[in-house]
């Protein structure tokens, strides 16, 4: 491909936070995201390094909001979030962040948590927001329960068997250091109707987590899997990964959860220049088609980066997908369509409704991620609600399937409005606004944040 222009969008100045308008580049093998301020000059970030081509990686949407905005037009995006009436996307994901506690300070946190400030908020202010999000959204979103470290939060399991009366799934978003601690935990979560484990998984030795969570935890994390699998709880391994700090195991990462039947997938995402993060540089970014490239070099081609498809709910540029059922001798089978809900195997090039894509996409996750039931326990499976065009997913989604799945979030220096404008995952913020995961954790170069 040429050098040269492939579309214009509006970004920030990472110094002032002010809108600009910006540029997506090719130059030299790289897609590049260019603005100017008129005060504090050019910024530019590499957005797209290899495999597949930028211009290639399509999975065009309508926008469909379906949620009323909360939030009357002011300044313009970003500065209205809450949502505001230029949000063309639902959410499909809903995370509420129950207590600022935490039982680490790792130098990589985007929440900024465990500075001394912590509070628990208490359970029947939870429920009430907890219907708020409902009677806005419906029962097809998945609720994250985030923090803090939740569960550091006294009375988690009523606030999960709550969640599950209302919403399709709970997730629990966590470093495992509890569940470690404490076998019972997780069974008692399973219970109440946990439906699956975000289990923070950086690498597969003790000097990962030194850098990252800034004490050896190998040891607690294998307890924490443990735990779960004989609690009969689903967990999905969650690296944060940064460019010559660990992404050099993520080939062992996924051999570990292929390995452990409890594990449902890896879900990686790539380092961003938010909250509290000393690795930031652009040094140790990664781009999707480097993740891929990683992956597929690692495994020895076990996964492979044209077995990737683009996301069906939020922006194409926004992650990838790669689904597998998953054999008794290790080895990974692609899905048909990525598992994704495409009618083909190749990326769709006519529009999409948002709204159908989020309802996709959430029984997609609940069927990959969503274990079985233990022993003694009811905790339903999900109920398919569309059929067309994945029928051989939903038959293969009872078996045992795998994913590997990557979300690159933007910061000051990666953001793209147009991107922002179609996220479907979305921070719950008191009083009762919903606002865009990555708006939510903007930080200035400065360390000045946008809404936090």
């Amino acid at each position: 491909m040429n050098d040269g222009l492939i579309q214009t969008t509006e970004s920030l100045c990472p110094v002032c936070l002010r809108v600009l308008p910006a540029e997506i580049r090719r130059r030299g093998g790289e897609v590049m995201l260019g603005r100017v301020c008129p005060e504090h000059g050019r910024f530019e970030e590499a957005i797209w390094r290899g495999e597949p081509d930028f211009e290639t990686w399509r999975r065009p949407k309508r926008p469909a909001a379906g949620v009323a905005p909360q939030q009357p037009p002011g300044r313009g995006c970003p500065y209205d979030c809450g949502l505001c009436p230029e949000h063309g996307q639902h959410p499909c994901t809903i995370l509420v962040e129950i207590t600022s506690h935490c039982n680490l300070r790792c130098p990589v946190c985007f929440a900024d948590s465990g500075r001394g400030e912590e509070s628990f908020t208490p359970l029947a202010t939870l429920t009430e927001q907890l219907a708020w999000i409902h009677r806005q959204t419906g029962r097809e979103v998945v609720l994250q329960l985030s923090g803090g470290e939740p569960t550091l939060y006294p009375e988690l399991p009523e606030l999960v068997a709550e969640g599950a009366r209302l919403f399709s799934a709970v997730q629990l978003n966590t470093n495992g250091l509890k569940l470690a601690e404490e076998p019972g935990l997780a069974r008692h979560l399973a219970r109440a109707g946990l439906s699956w484990v975000f289990l923070q998984f950086d690498g597969v030795s003790d000097r990962v987590f030194e850098i990252i969570r800034g004490r050896p935890l190998w040891a607690e994390k294998k307890a924490a899997l443990e735990n779960c699998a004989e609690a009969g709880l689903a967990v999905v391994l969650v690296p944060t990964v940064a460019a010559g700090v660990n992404d050099h195991e993520l080939g062992d990462l996924v051999r570990l959860a292929i390995s452990l039947p409890s594990v449902r997938g890896v879900h990686i995402q790539p380092m961003t220049a938010s909250g509290r993060n000393n690795l930031s540089g652009a040094a140790h970014r990664l781009t999707l088609p480097e993740v891929l490239a990683r992956l597929s070099q690692q495994t020895g081609g076990l996964i492979r980066p044209e077995q990737a498809f683009p996301p069906g709910c939020e922006h194409e540029r926004c992650s990838f997908v790669l689904r597998y059922r998953r054999t008794a001798e290790g080895q990974l089978i692609p899905m048909a369509g990525g598992g994704c809900g495409c009618k083909t195997t190749t990326t769709p090039s006519t529009p999409t409704e948002t709204a159908d894509n989020r309802r996709r996409s959430v029984e997609v996750v609940l069927n990959s991620w969503q274990g079985p039931a233990p022993p003694g326990l009811t905790i339903p499976m999900a109920k398919p609600a569309v059929r067309d065009g994945f029928d051989e997913f939903l038959a293969l989604a009872r078996q045992q399937t795998f994913s590997v799945t990557a979300m690159a979030f933007q910061d000051v220096w990666t953001v793209d409005l147009e991107r922002l404008r179609g996220c479907c995952v979305h921070i719950f913020r008191p009083p009762n606004r919903f606002i865009p995961f990555c708006a939510c954790n903007l930080t200035s170069a400065e360390g000045r944040p946008l809404y936090r």
